[in-house]
């Protein structure tokens, strides 16, 4: 004669689901609900620090169908490791993580292409760079931010519009969904503090959610690295990288619920020598403009 043991109950398998964060919700469902390996995805969370029953029980919750969260945040893709052909660049995927969402990708933008939006971007000036006011929304300066920069208009030029295609293909995102490129320049002794992309809850965030709703993806592509210093760090996760020219990191900044997710606080380090020049594309969850 055989026993059979209780499942764990379902106030349990939410305990175990929610036990490592956000993020890590949002990577057991998108892979439960991808038809992954379950006995795989386990082994990767014990590596990663779970407990096998917390990683048994977080896959059994989410298998459940009828346990889903009603509504999760639909975000860009981030892309697979290898190697497309997107808008004819060839493009390689080096590093990904899956919670949080963070891809490193390289040969996004050729060196040409690099150089001409540093052109177009001396030509149109560079004026110092502000942040969104967490109390009104409005531009203002800081100092955890001394960059000059300038933002573009979307497909304010024919190179402009090509690479803005380029990026929301290779995100699987609408295009009308994207702001306009910004291009930064930070010259020895500067920086950009750490910080959220996303906007803050509140009066100062429904003013820029208004059109287009929350900054959802960000990319980040060099046009020129520097000798020394300015990688962009991530603190939460003591994760820090300093892709080369033409190279892309891109990352979800909302978790699963379309919250602002922690492990996104992010920021650039200080240039030692040369200077760091990046273009950002923030992509929204509606149509933009």
């Amino acid at each position: 004669m055989t026993s059979q043991m209780a499942g764990p109950s379902v106030a349990t398998q939410n305990a175990a689901i929610d036990s490592h964060g956000s993020e890590w919700r949002d990577w057991v469902f998108t892979n439960v609900r991808a038809g992954c390996d379950h006995a795989d995805m386990a082994q990767r969370m014990v590596a990663a620090g779970w407990t096998a029953n917390a990683a048994a029980e977080a896959i059994a919750f989410a298998s459940k169908p009828h346990e889903h969260p009603v509504a999760l945040s639909v975000r860009p893709e981030l892309p697979l490791i290898g190697v497309s052909q997107i808008e004819g660049q060839s493009v390689a995927v080096t590093m990904r993580l899956a919670a949080p969402a963070i891809a490193v990708c390289e040969n996004v933008l050729s060196a040409e292409e690099c150089e001409q939006l540093i052109a177009y971007a001396e030509l149109r000036g560079l004026l110092p760079s502000t942040v969104v006011d967490e109390t009104d929304g409005s531009a203002v300066p800081h100092p955890e931010r001394s960059s000059t920069g300038v933002m573009l208009v979307r497909a304010e030029t024919d190179l402009v519009t090509k690479i803005e295609r380029r990026l929301a293909t290779l995100t699987s995102w609408p295009i009308d969904h994207g702001e306009g490129l910004q291009i930064l320049r930070y010259a020895p002794g500067q920086e950009y503090r750490p910080h959220f992309d996303a906007f803050p809850e509140g009066r100062a965030g429904d003013v820029h959610r208004a059109n287009g709703g929350q900054r959802v993806n960000t990319i980040l592509v060099y046009l020129r690295s520097p000798e020394c210093g300015g990688g962009t760090v991530f603190p939460n996760l003591g994760l820090t990288l300093r892709p080369q020219r033409g190279a892309a990191i891109m990352f979800h900044n909302v978790d699963a619920s379309g919250n602002r997710a922690n492990e996104t606080l992010h920021g650039g380090e200080i240039v030692q020598a040369g200077e760091k020049i990046v273009l950002t594309y923030w992509q929204r969850e509606e149509a933009y403009g």
